[in-house]
């Protein structure tokens, strides 16, 4: 059986190629047919295609204005072959566009966590209140990814991407890190190896090694320090501050417990240093709100807390 014929059998043939799963005999052959250079072209053309609305109409007008034939004074009409042509355009378009889509990996508040395995072999565990996404196809020419949440990349030796956050970029080679990118604050760790961060809308970067660690939070300043540790402390079911607002701790609880806090003078931006674990969250309100001496009420459904 020829390998053209065997992508047309092989349902899973065409996906294992897009993520560089063929063995190198199956890609040697492949690269031997005419089907290779078809599929290779529309790679290429969808890497740069951003998928714009097609106005239709016009397309149709233009195929229409280029679809009549002048032979010996006679015009030939060739609507069904203009309707066939625009249809194509779409067809053409509908590719590119599903080619070029993202795939990703939501988990709610008070969702557990979420292992997940790139296409490169490397593992992301995905915290509560997490979202991850990347490109569903082609990941050697597109090794990008985008992070709102927070999430814990051990990756796979001699493999190289980057995370894309609302503060900045991580841009990493063979390493351990966790990062954590929330509406208030960012929080990256080096375990292992190393990672740069290079900060948005600036030309501030940073390179972590083990141990070190970087924070932003209600500002531009990033604070530098060494956190000794072998894996994140989310990953065991609990949430570690050092002198962070209040207003982030809040921030946590509700991302792990998926409760809203409700208050009128509370003073969210005293600092807190302590913990809270994730599996009961009375306990959880009593080690982070009682030792600030501050008083709060659960609603009978535990989804509000209400605070002075």
């Amino acid at each position: 059986m020829s390998e053209q014929h065997k992508y047309k059998s092989d349902d899973s043939f065409l996906a294992r190629w897009a993520e560089n799963k063929l063995s190198d005999e199956e890609l040697l052959e492949f690269q031997k047919t005419e089907a290779y250079r078809e599929f290779q072209l529309i790679n290429d053309v969808s890497q740069q295609f951003s998928g714009p609305d097609l106005d239709l109409e016009k397309a149709l007008e233009l195929t229409k204005s280029k679809t009549k034939i002048s032979s010996k004074g006679k015009v030939i009409s060739l609507r069904k072959y203009w309707y066939a042509a625009a249809a194509s355009v779409v067809i053409i378009f509908g590719i590119f566009k599903g080619l070029n889509s993202s795939i990703s990996y939501t988990i709610p508040n008070g969702g557990k966590a979420l292992a997940i395995n790139l296409p490169d072999g490397s593992k992301v565990q995905l915290n509560a209140g997490s979202e991850l996404s990347h490109k569903r196809f082609f990941w050697n020419s597109n090794r990008s990814l985008k992070l709102n949440g927070e999430a814990y990349f051990e990756v796979e030796k001699g493999s190289t991407f980057s995370v894309n956050t609302s503060y900045g970029t991580v841009s990493v080679l063979g390493t351990k890190f966790n990062v954590k990118a929330r509406k208030n604050n960012f929080d990256l760790k080096c375990f292992e190896g190393a990672v740069r961060f290079d900060q948005k809308n600036t030309n501030n970067y940073k390179i972590l090694y083990q141990n070190d660690r970087i924070s932003i939070s209600n500002s531009t300043t990033i604070k530098e320090e060494k956190s000794p540790g072998s894996l994140p402390n989310w990953l065991d079911k609990i949430s570690v501050f050092k002198d962070q607002s209040l207003q982030i701790v809040l921030d946590e609880l509700s991302v792990q417990y998926n409760v809203q806090f409700e208050h009128k003078s509370t003073n969210t931006s005293r600092l807190f240093s302590g913990s809270f674990i994730h599996n009961n969250l009375e306990t959880a309100l009593k080690t982070t709100l009682t030792p600030m001496g501050i008083s709060y009420t659960l609603s009978e459904d535990k989804k509000t807390v209400y605070l002075p």
